[in-house]
């Protein structure tokens, strides 16, 4: 009977009843407010309160209990990545084949001959804003003091493994592997997401020059693959309501997982990362103010979206929710939404590729002994923004573009200088996570506004929940 509970049930401790029970009750209190009509960006605020409050009261409680520290710890996560992970995963669900149907129908809608303007629009904003991120990262690293903290630590068999592939990598070689061989294998994975994009390109180019043709065969293919849009549309709307309660379960969980003693170790780290973050919020602020946008309405409007990508540590995960947001409340275009919300997630992440890697960089070469002029940084923005792109928005791509920011300063034997970070990576995940997606609907409503499509109507209306 004791092994039904400790191996089967995975219920074998008190701290993981009644973080069980709290969690239930939790649950109950969102379908409550569901109920009472509180809106959807009403309760994703409150989901995140509670997941905070119920992973930090969890683990202050029972940190002390050796029974919770070797056992229970670990069925509180099992249970709760039931609830929050399980959510995540039928996010990830939908965002191959939204991908793959948001960019084959930009392209083979697109009207006009401006598609090389509006792609490097595109580019330069996405790239641009990590441009900013990477010298923001360096001036808050700086003005820490953080290069002081100890740092090194043992790389885990996972961490290695993660990174052997990067490791030695040129910067021909990792862009040249970015090209699927394989079309069935590319959309089998959401680390492809580059790859289904290729492939989106290569086939809307192709349906386009048939159309162009007067090849009639290619359209009950076309009107399929429409109302397959539909469908996938349909079923991430239904998914998408039941996003509250796995805030509470994915938040509650990070913290509980890690504990908060880990964080306390790190501390100096985490908040200058989220001095980073935060700036880099001002910064978008900014970029909006001048593009005659209001970031208070933006920040409003996305809210939800942007605790979602905190809570999940997913930029892919998050997409389909993305482009939901940035279509039906920042007003922004289906051409620039679909276009721009995918590239996103694999071009210019702010905070995983960006902030992330330029502070590792200079932590890395600090420790190394290597002298930081303006030579070095000027060297580490451009490697941290080139290898921007191509990065996965999957959980852990941080770590696959610090490999190739070290790599690329020649640093790449001394990752294990910073082997400690990685032991907190899901709390600072949060924050770089939430920047990626922001960072993507900043550039789409800038482009939108350049390319004078944007909806300012709309975006300044009443939110619809």
């Amino acid at each position: 009977m004791n092994s039904f509970f400790t191996n089967f049930l995975k219920i074998s401790t008190m701290p993981t009843i009644v973080s069980i029970v709290i969690l239930i009750i939790a649950i109950g209190i969102m379908v409550m407010l569901k109920n009472k009509k509180v809106s959807f960006s009403s309760r994703m605020l409150i989901a995140l309160v509670m997941g905070l409050i119920i992973g930090i009261g969890v683990d202050l409680i029972f940190g002390a209990n050796a029974n919770y520290v070797d056992v229970g710890r670990n069925e509180i996560s099992l249970w709760f990545g039931l609830v929050g992970n399980t959510f995540v995963k039928l996010i990830q669900m939908m965002a191959v084949p939204i991908v793959f149907l948001s960019l084959f129908f930009v392209l083979l809608d697109f009207e006009g001959k401006n598609l090389k303007g509006f792609t490097f629009k595109t580019l330069l904003m996405l790239l641009g804003t990590t441009a900013i991120a990477a010298i923001i990262a360096i001036i808050v690293v700086n003005l820490f003091g953080i290069t002081k903290i100890p740092l090194q630590g043992e790389l885990t068999e996972s961490l290695n493994e993660r990174i052997s592939g990067y490791s030695n990598s040129s910067f021909p070689e990792f862009f040249g592997n970015l090209v699927p061989n394989n079309i069935f294998t590319a959309f089998s994975s959401n680390s492809g997401i580059i790859s289904v994009a290729l492939i989106a390109i290569l086939f809307a180019i192709s349906a386009k020059f048939l159309q162009s043709k007067g090849k009639t065969v290619i359209n009950p293919v076309i009107d399929f693959l429409r109302g397959l849009s539909t469908l996938v549309n349909s079923v991430l709307i239904n998914i998408i309501k039941i996003m509250p309660y796995a805030i509470i379960a994915l938040v509650a969980n990070t913290i509980i997982s890690n504990g908060i003693e880990s964080i306390k170790a790190l501390l100096g780290f985490i908040l200058a990362l989220y001095t980073a973050v935060a700036l880099q919020l001002v910064v978008y602020a900014v970029i909006l103010i001048l593009s005659g946008v209001s970031p208070i309405k933006f920040y409003k409007n996305a809210f939800a979206t942007l605790v979602f990508a905190f809570s999940s540590r997913s930029s892919v995960g998050t997409l389909p929710h993305t482009l939901d947001t940035m279509k039906n409340k920042l007003g922004i275009s289906n051409k620039t939404a679909d276009f721009i919300g995918p590239l996103g997630t694999t071009v210019g992440a702010n905070g995983c590729a960006g902030i992330f890697p330029a502070m590792l960089g200079v932590l890395v070469a600090s420790a190394a002994g290597i002298e930081m002029n303006i030579s070095f940084y000027f060297l580490l923005v451009i490697v941290v923004t080139l290898g921007s792109i191509g990065i996965a928005g999957v959980p852990g791509t941080a770590t696959v573009a610090a490999t190739v920011t070290l790599n690329g300063i020649g640093l790449g034997q001394y990752f294990n200088r910073v082997g400690a970070i990685f032991g907190i990576d899901p709390i600072v995940d949060m924050g770089r996570t939430m920047l990626n997606v922001c960072g993507t609907m900043v550039s789409a409503i800038v482009v939108d506004r350049w390319e004078g499509t944007h909806n300012i109507e709309q975006f300044n209306g009443k939110n619809v929940d």
